[in-house]
């Protein structure tokens, strides 16, 4: 028999307690959907026998926090690294030993919990504080992902994080529709990104506030982000790093999505022309040279993106960020040299929305 959960305000003790009571009276943990610690969270169990409890083991936290990290491709705040260890020890029969008294039983895995984070040195701790439960966690820098399988170890190889996996869902989903009202923007998503993946609505409000326009109750892209609108600007913009260029006394060469300024043939500086807000990815084909150009629609969602990735923002500070409209300006100067060419693409900085802008 399915059993239908709603667990609100969620806290990580609350999810402990809950998931152990379900298997120690027989139930088998069949999935689990977290939003945000905002939302109720979604579990479905299934009746069935109770097996013989399995050991407690950090590793096994440990391999399901790696995993899920790995999978998302960003940092994510403990309650859903909590979730993705409780998950593993109830598909391990491993949350409650027989011998132990409930309130024992959750210390032991909240003691695993901290443990599997700290004790080996692979998950970074972006917080102003040592408690676990606060700020956020993420995979450090060039850790072995020998352990994560095969699909989440390729997504963070291509860069590609959640809220970038999340931006390109909804603009095909609103290409494919012209028309779409929120609660089928975030039906779509759903299916998409199950379990532990679900999107926050901070999330899709920033995306959808990039890309469209709010019609009534339906959302439509904007007339300059249809595709082969996109495509026409980016040519332009192409057209016009190269005239910049040359006024500059620099030869170009253009690769793909990046044009490169060539002096005695050798690189001095890099472009990355983008459409959208897919920085992460931009960052993989990237280095100290590349400025990265961005339509000025994107600017708040990149600033958002930042705000919810601490290592994003990171890495973004050794990279500048341009819009397409300082770029435009320049050829109108009257002057321009290679001394103040970087006080001008610095003067319309990346910056957040000034409207109102969910945070979840």
């Amino acid at each position: 028999m399915p059993v239908f959960g709603l667990l609100p305000e969620p806290e990580a003790p609350f999810l402990t307690s809950a998931f152990t009571a379900a298997q120690l009276a027989g139930f088998q943990l069949e999935s689990v959907a977290l939003r945000t610690e905002h939302d109720p969270v979604q579990v479905v169990w299934k009746s069935g026998q109770k097996p013989q409890p399995a050991l407690l083991e950090i590793e096994t936290i440990r391999s399901a926090m790696r995993e899920f990290l790995s999978a998302r491709g960003e940092p994510a705040g403990y309650l859903h690294l909590h979730a993705a260890g409780l998950i593993a020890l109830a598909e391990a029969n491993a949350l409650k030993q027989t011998e132990d008294e409930f309130d024992l039983a959750m210390r032991k895995i909240q003691s695993a919990m901290e443990g599997a984070l700290k004790g080996s040195g692979e998950f970074a701790h972006y917080s102003s504080g040592e408690a676990v439960d606060s700020g956020m966690w993420g995979l450090r820098v060039g850790h072995d992902t020998s352990g994560t399988s095969a699909r989440s170890a390729r997504q963070a190889d291509d860069g590609e994080s959640l809220s970038d996996r999340v931006e390109v869902a909804i603009v095909t989903h609103l290409q494919k529709n012209p028309t779409a009202i929120y609660l089928e923007v975030e039906e779509e998503l759903y299916n998409l990104f199950p379990g532990l993946m679900t999107p926050s609505k901070g999330l899709i409000y920033a995306v959808l506030n990039s890309y469209a326009e709010k019609d009534g109750g339906s959302w439509r892209l904007r007339r300059e982000d249809l595709a082969s609108t996109r495509r026409e600007e980016m040519k332009k913009v192409f057209a016009l790093l190269e005239e910049i260029g040359a006024r500059l006394n620099y030869a170009s060469a253009r690769d793909d999505k990046v044009l490169t300024w060539l002096e005695d043939k050798q690189p001095v500086r890099k472009f990355y022309v983008l459409a959208s807000a897919l920085v992460h990815r931009a960052l993989e084909h990237s280095d100290e040279q590349t400025v990265m150009v961005i339509p000025g629609g994107r600017a708040a969602l990149v600033a958002y993106k930042q705000d919810r990735d601490p290592s994003l923002k990171e890495r973004l500070k050794k990279y500048r960020l341009v819009k397409y409209r300082p770029l435009r300006s320049l050829l109108e100067l009257p002057i321009l040299t290679r001394e103040t060419f970087e006080e001008q693409i610095a003067s319309d900085p990346v910056e957040k929305s000034t409207g109102q802008m969910m945070m979840f």
